[in-house]
């Protein structure tokens, strides 16, 4: 259990531990999430693709963030839309996606000043 680790009451009224995500593992986990909640969103609109099996992207996900087995015994389909958005914001996840595009934007920002900005006069000696 690390410091970041937070109990979850599923709807059972069972408690189970969610942990964070790793740095290390952190950008795999960040993907399977995407893609599960972008199965969703396709299947709602009713043009499923034809990437990775939903069922395989939930239990990845589900490893991820409740690594013990005898809490993901416990988790149940009422569970998943509330749970989800519970690793979500334990990951902080919308954070970490606006964030480096917020300083991506600043970069650039910059570099077009820069571009924009004309030289200093030369007090040169010729």
């Amino acid at each position: 259990m690390s410091y970041y680790s937070r109990p979850y009451t599923l709807t059972s009224g069972a408690t189970i531990t969610l942990e964070p995500w790793s740095y290390k593992t952190f950008g795999a986990c960040y993907a399977d999430l995407r893609a599960v909640l972008k199965a969703f969103r396709e299947r709602a609109s009713d043009s499923p693709s034809q990437e990775e099996d939903l069922q395989l992207l939930l239990d990845r996900v589900l490893l991820a963030a409740v690594p013990r087995a005898e809490d993901r015994d416990q988790v149940l389909g009422p569970d998943l839309a509330d749970l989800l958005g519970a690793i979500f914001d334990l990951n902080r996840v919308d954070e970490v996606a606006a964030k480096p595009l917020s300083l991506y934007q600043r970069l650039l920002q910059a570099e077009l000043s820069t571009l924009e900005t004309p030289p200093p006069p030369s007090t040169g000696s010729s």
